[in-house]
């Protein structure tokens, strides 16, 4: 099964993402949360998928690439038309910030409360980040003019007139028609008479394959009428190659398009003959074409777990796809073979060995170009501490765990401070907890246990860009003092909104020389000695825990820990960055993972009783 990580990757390495916080939106938004338990395995999968009401949720690449046309920004106001699943929502309301404001709308009344209970798993709707109506966008907008606007549903030939009226000058809208998607920018000018008027910059990028879904209205003699149709989004395969769908044009060149052509007069019986019988030949091709893009960007449903094969060398196109079709992990050796053709690849494929898992052709070529001689996949989740991580790459048969505890240790660490810039401020009996960035890497399988620190502290100095950095050096604080409350609210918070404000508590708990009591550093100081002893930890936390002498305890000891207790994501390393001021300085996580805020003692004894009993 594709990762979170892996997906994000390859969208980037696709080109379709592009921009930093739509990239940090897509790793903050998880698309998991906002499909059926059914299809949470699959959730990661680079293709639409059943939501309810018989409905889809988007193609991660589609979203991707109308996202980044839309140039979301912070604080912007966008109305997000078609929510459905209401995940192009909660990446919009993490894009625009607390200062901004996303209205979203969805006409399917069964799709509205699936959407609404998806967006509020982040807390969007009760901060009022998101509004959301359910209704129909065709004939009123509430809450306008817009700065952005972006449908998940496609028009036959003209966006409703009302979205153009209720959007700001130099606003844009990005919405499918037909099998495109468009790029409205209105613009206002200025006239030599002194007047202005308005006028729009369109630009089309075809190649996209939208299907209709049902939801029609009546027209005024009683048939029923597509309108204005949700749709399925998701690319062609020939936009892969490069190519429109239509003409063979390169899908990321917009079409001049000329508005002022004149009307032609009406067809004669023998035309229209000729026209029905074109009409014909363009829906089969049209059923032709998505036939052959399930084929590419869906994985073989019959294929599970995993198979290791191994390509020789000369072999061609042919004689791979006749292998893959072999074992089953593809459909359709011809499917495979267009393909290639398609991407001039035929020759470009290397031998080696591979594993290959439940991958579509699009997925498997990239691998076979990449080469599957001696690499594979690891990943890390956020969170995890360094003896995790050397458990893992232990059971993986990557290195050992005593070796790789030895290398990030504060002996060890000093073969990488000289490389790294932010290591220079980590006191020098600290080993490097905290600083591998949890991610997935790609590594050779006789990796070392030095290269896979190296990649992972790397990843860490990436991610920890300029602005952060600089953010930083303006709070007057040490990279060694964020990474470590970084690592507590990853520990202690899922929510981002709520990590904000549990980091402005605890920051004021310290400017007030109040203990920080977290909970997590008792549970890393268990862990850390059950690990050693070969066992597993009891997560509930007694008086006697809280009295353990350990530098560790922030129950016993005042201020931050004696280092950081896990590695955390760019999440925690923002939120411990960027803290929200609010009047509480009491938090505690409920039993179903809500996190229950107090300004009193009293009323944090309160909560205590109520939702931890």
């Amino acid at each position: 099964m594709e990762t979170k990580n892996e997906l994000i990757k390859n969208l980037i390495e696709d080109g379709y993402l592009k921009t930093p916080n739509i990239i940090e939106a897509f790793r903050a938004i998880d698309r998991a949360d906002f499909v059926l338990p059914e299809y949470r395995s699959e959730a990661y999968g680079n293709y639409p998928l059943p939501i309810t009401g018989g409905q889809t949720i988007s193609q991660p690449l589609t979203v991707a690439f109308m996202l980044e046309l839309l140039e979301p920004q912070l604080g912007e106001k966008i109305l997000d038309i078609g929510a459905g699943s209401g995940w192009q929502t909660t990446l919009l309301a993490e894009i625009i910030g607390a200062i901004g404001v996303i209205v979203a709308i969805e006409r399917i009344p069964e799709l509205c409360d699936f959407a609404q209970k998806n967006i509020d798993k982040y807390g969007f709707i009760k901060n009022r980040r998101v509004k959301f109506y359910c209704q129909d966008a065709t004939r009123e907008i509430p809450e306008g003019p817009y700065d952005k606007i972006i449908a998940a549903a496609s028009a036959s030939k003209e966006i409703p007139e009302i979205w153009r009226k209720n959007l700001k000058i130099n606003g844009r809208i990005v919405a499918p028609i037909g099998g495109s998607i468009w790029l409205f920018i209105k613009r206002r000018r200025t006239k030599d008479e002194g007047q202005t008027d308005i006028y729009w910059e369109e630009k089309e990028f075809p190649g996209f394959l939208f299907v209709p879904l049902v939801n029609p209205v009546r027209s005024s003699r009683g048939a029923l009428s597509p309108a204005f149709a949700k749709t399925e989004r998701h690319s062609s395969p020939r936009q892969a190659a490069g190519y429109s769908a239509s003409n063979g044009v390169n899908n990321h060149q917009p079409l001049t398009i000329n508005h002022q052509q004149k009307r032609q007069p009406p067809l004669n019986k023998s035309l229209f003959t000729v026209q029905k019988l074109f009409i014909t030949f363009l829906v089969f091709s049209f059923l032709a074409f998505g036939l052959f893009a399930n084929e590419i960007y869906l994985p073989h449903t019959s294929f599970r777990g995993s198979k290791s094969i191994l390509i020789p060398f000369g072999w061609g196109a042919r004689q791979i796809a006749e292998i893959l079709k072999k074992e089953g992990i593809i459909r359709s050796k011809w499917t495979f073979i267009i393909y290639i053709s398609l991407k001039r690849q035929s020759s470009g494929l290397k031998p080696g060995d591979y594993v290959f898992y439940r991958s579509s052709i699009k997925e498997l070529t990239n691998d076979l170009i990449r080469g599957g001689t001696n690499e594979k996949s690891i990943t890390i989740p956020e969170g995890w501490a360094i003896k995790d991580i050397a458990e893992y790459l232990e059971k993986e048969n990557i290195v050992s765990k005593t070796e790789f505890e030895k290398l990030t240790n504060k002996t060890g660490v000093k073969i990488f401070a000289p490389d790294f810039y932010f290591l220079k401020d980590k006191p020098v009996d600290r080993g490097l907890e905290g600083y591998l960035f949890p991610d997935t890497y790609r590594i050779f399988k006789d990796a070392e246990s030095e290269d896979i620190v190296k990649k992972m502290l790397e990843n860490f100095d990436k991610k920890l860009n300029p602005e952060l950095k600089a953010e930083i050096a303006k709070q007057k604080k040490s990279v060694f003092e964020i990474i470590t409350m970084a690592s507590l609210i990853e520990r202690e918070i899922i929510s981002d909104e709520d990590r904000a404000i549990v980091s402005g508590i605890l920051w004021k708990r310290l400017e007030n020389n109040i203990g920080l009591q977290v909970d997590a550093t008792i549970n890393y100081i268990k862990r850390q000695k059950t690990k050693d002893e070969g066992q597993e930890a009891n997560e509930k936390i007694s008086i006697a825990d809280t009295k353990i002498d350990s530098p560790y305890n922030t129950y016993k000891y005042r201020g931050l820990p004696f280092g950081p207790i896990a590695n955390p994501g760019l999440s925690a390393i923002k939120a411990a960055i960027y803290p929200k001021s609010s009047p509480y300085f009491y938090y505690l996580s409920a039993l179903d993972g809500k996190t229950i805020f107090s300004k009193t003692l009293e009323e944090h004894n309160e909560a205590k009783m109520k939702y931890l009993k």
